[in-house]
């Protein structure tokens, strides 16, 4: 399949901020979000905002476990949008016996080159 510059750039800035999320590097991580950053559940709607929000609740996560990986199972991708089925894994003890295994839909829009609003639905 052939990608747009952008759709090329939408890919790139969501493989970089699911390999600092697989690395628990939470200043890589952070630094693919827009300072603003919003992130939603739905059908909740808007959970938290704000990079130093984010860097708050994902550093207490990546300190806590020992092992965490997600993988894009399925993607779409228009313009600025990203929408992709991952599984992520995590393990808080023994990096090979996982607590924790979900399968999410991630929707991501980006902005200025970076991740603006985050919508994550699950079972």
């Amino acid at each position: 399949m052939t990608y747009s510059e952008i759709e090329q750039q939408t890919i790139a800035i969501v493989d970089k901020q699911l390999d600092a999320y697989n690395n628990r590097d939470i200043d890589a991580f952070a630094a693919t979000y827009h300072d603003d950053v919003e992130i939603h559940a739905f059908p909740g709607g808007l959970q938290y905002q704000g990079k130093d929000e984010l860097m708050k609740r994902y550093g207490a996560k990546f300190a806590s476990l020992v092992y965490l990986n997600a993988t894009s199972l399925n993607r779409i991708v228009n313009g600025s949008f990203l929408v992709d089925k991952e599984r992520a894994s995590s393990a808080s003890q023994d990096p090979n016996i996982i607590d924790t295994d979900v399968v999410v839909i991630a929707s991501y829009q980006i902005e200025d080159g970076l991740i603006k609003r985050v919508s994550f639905m699950r079972d």
